[in-house]
């Protein structure tokens, strides 16, 4: 797995904040040694994003630090 390749087998994760009652709106995760891929979580045979895990940390870091909130 890496870059492009098949995330089908991988084994995808989802966040434990989601739960099971809400409305569905979550991502999962998956990752290999170099990249993660991101997918809808009540959607998953839909886009998978596939990312470098350098560019996710540091687009996680924005998310944490306000960058995206709208103001």
């Amino acid at each position: 797995m890496g870059g492009q390749g098949n995330w089908d087998k991988a084994s995808w994760r989802k966040s434990r904040r989601s739960g099971s009652e809400g409305a569905g709106e979550c991502v999962s995760l998956a990752s290999s040694a170099s990249y993660a891929a991101i997918r809808d979580s009540k959607n998953p045979c839909r886009t998978t994003i596939v990312l470098p895990k350098s560019v996710l940390r540091g687009m996680l870091d924005e998310i944490k630090n306000g960058v995206f909130d709208l103001r």
